[in-house]
């Protein structure tokens, strides 16, 4: 009887999501072909309901205001602000931009000053559209790995005292990712992280799932 009961209680719970993003399947990356059909699909298996171009302007104890006047009511709200960089770099005038990134060129170095390299979540990404409400660029660990392994080399290269050789763009990396959406999920590969590309390949399965677990336990 308290099982049946707790699966009556579940089946009452209303999962909002809300995100700045122009579309679901934006991801950051300019949307992908079939993305946004695909992520609309697991939300409605999921009984997700999802609001897009969307800004938080308060949180309350009964819900969430936003802009724009609607208000969604909510016994528990879930909030992710707006994806910062360090606090040093941010007081340290001229080395971050106004979110205290650090802008870099194709080398990853600083623009300005030549003894400063940034890279994966530090770098300042510009993400080449315009949207109703701001979205940034994905910080994730794949191109991390690319971009240290780029600044190491000319790092090697400088203090040698020969040219750097190494210099690509976040827009230019592939990307590798794997998006979990409970028992099931995404593989998404791309020739490069933003567009225009050539190639876009997403595979929705459980393998998704999987490789997520075995992600976490690995490490």
């Amino acid at each position: 009887m308290q099982t049946v009961r707790k699966h009556r209680l579940a089946r009452k719970v209303q999962v909002t999501f809300v995100t700045a993003e122009p579309c679901c399947g934006h991801f950051g990356i300019g949307g992908l072909r079939g993305g946004q059909k695909m992520l609309e699909l697991f939300f409605r298996m999921l009984k997700i309901k999802f609001v897009t171009n969307s800004r938080v302007s308060e949180v309350r104890s009964d819900g969430v205001q936003l802009d724009g006047g609607a208000f969604l009511p909510s016994n528990f709200s879930m909030i992710i602000p707006p994806f910062r960089g360090a606090a040093a770099v941010s007081a340290s005038a001229g080395v971050g931009d106004e979110k205290g990134f650090v802008p870099v060129d194709g080398t990853y170095q600083h623009e300005r000053y030549l003894n400063i390299y940034a890279t994966g979540a530090a770098a300042a990404v510009a993400a080449p559209w315009q949207t109703p409400v701001a979205v940034g660029g994905p910080k994730t660990g794949f191109p991390a790995e690319m971009m240290a392994k780029i600044t190491a080399h000319n790092i090697a290269a400088e203090i040698q005292g020969k040219p750097k050789k190494e210099r690509r763009s976040f827009a230019e990396f592939p990307a590798v990712c794997v998006m979990d959406a409970g028992k099931n999920g995404v593989m998404i590969l791309l020739d490069t992280m933003l567009p225009p590309r050539k190639h876009e390949v997403l595979i929705p399965g459980p393998q998704a799932h999987w490789a997520k677990l075995a992600f976490e336990k690995y490490f």
